[in-house]
């Protein structure tokens, strides 16, 4: 049985101004087909999209078909949603039909897109499922009733988490085994932590510029608990579970380890690292500093980049 990504198009794949079918707006995000050569050699794609513009005369399939030239395997509804047919998503008709043509495992293949019907799709057809808060997502975000198995940023980041590495993943007791290890081979030990509830460009200049600090960087990451203790109880929006799985896809993380605890006090006595990264608003004399110099490491601060965050993500901003 072959994996498939059920892909979105408007939104997802290309920017979506409004019933786009014209080639020469055919946009694409910045990312895509990087993100799409990373699982080429794992997964098939396909495209089911609502293409309501058509039942309502504001373009022809023709159009569409001329639209989608650059696009292959592709399904669309071109049905009014007043017309209540079997095709719209999140109805699962397409998927059926490359359940059976294509002979597809729906329980290992994922349905991606920017609007809750995608989510719905996934969720009837039994694949899993992520949300995208690119496109239309952020806009859509607070009609989301069922959750998916991951909300992501983008495209790329969506791929980072389907592209999972779980042997990364240690418990508090395992890396601080291996850090030990890593000490007697004189490799230099990083550490930083948060909640990486939504991973977005900030994150990554952060986890970027902390590698750059030694030469193994754990990933202290807040568990359910611990982000609804300082977040709040509408957080996390991921999972403790989703969120390690992204980390650990990125090449410049090496081990992520969750902590229950409010701070990573216990989890820093554990693996004594050299270097400690912090946000620059944290400053040098964060909580973090005490247990981090006891054993002779020290604070490295990063400055913000972007102005980016969860917070502002999920509310559109």
């Amino acid at each position: 049985m072959n994996k498939f990504i059920f892909l979105d198009r408007d939104g997802t794949l290309n920017i979506d101004e409004g019933y786009t079918y014209k080639t020469k707006d055919l946009k694409f995000f910045p990312g895509v087909f990087k993100a799409l050569n990373l699982l080429k050699k794992n997964f098939k794609f396909i495209i089911i999209t609502n293409q309501s513009g058509i039942g309502r005369g504001y373009y022809t399939e023709r159009d569409f078909n001329k639209f989608n030239n650059r696009l292959v395997n592709t399904y669309y509804c071109p049905h009014a949603p007043e017309k209540n047919c079997d095709c719209r998503k999140p109805n699962i008709k397409f998927i059926k039909e490359a359940e059976k043509e294509f002979d597809v495992d729906l329980k290992e293949s994922f349905v991606i897109g920017d609007h809750p019907h995608d989510i719905g799709l996934g969720k009837n057809a039994n694949t899993k499922t992520i949300y995208l808060l690119s496109g239309h997502g952020k806009k859509h975000f607070k009609e989301l009733k069922i959750k998916p198995d991951y909300i992501s940023d983008s495209l790329l980041e969506a791929i980072k988490f389907i592209n999972q590495k779980k042997e990364k993943i240690k418990t508090k007791k395992e890396i601080e085994k291996i850090a030990k290890g890593l000490k007697k081979k004189n490799k230099k030990i990083v550490t930083c932590n948060g909640c990486f509830d939504i991973l977005h460009p900030g994150h990554m200049y952060f986890l970027e510029q902390s590698k750059k600090q030694g030469d193994i960087l754990v990933v202290g990451l807040n568990s359910d608990s611990s982000v609804k203790e300082n977040k709040g109880p509408k957080r996390p929006i991921n999972n403790e579970r989703a969120r390690a799985a992204v980390l650990s896809s990125l090449d410049m993380v090496d081990y992520v380890v969750i902590f229950d605890e409010k701070t990573p006090i216990k989890l820093l006595e554990a693996i004594k690292p050299d270097v400690h990264c912090n946000g620059e608003e944290y400053g040098y004399d964060c909580i973090e500093a005490p247990t981090v110099k006891k054993y002779g490491g020290k604070i490295h601060l990063i400055r913000n980049f972007g102005g980016f965050s969860t917070t502002k993500l999920i509310k559109g901003v």
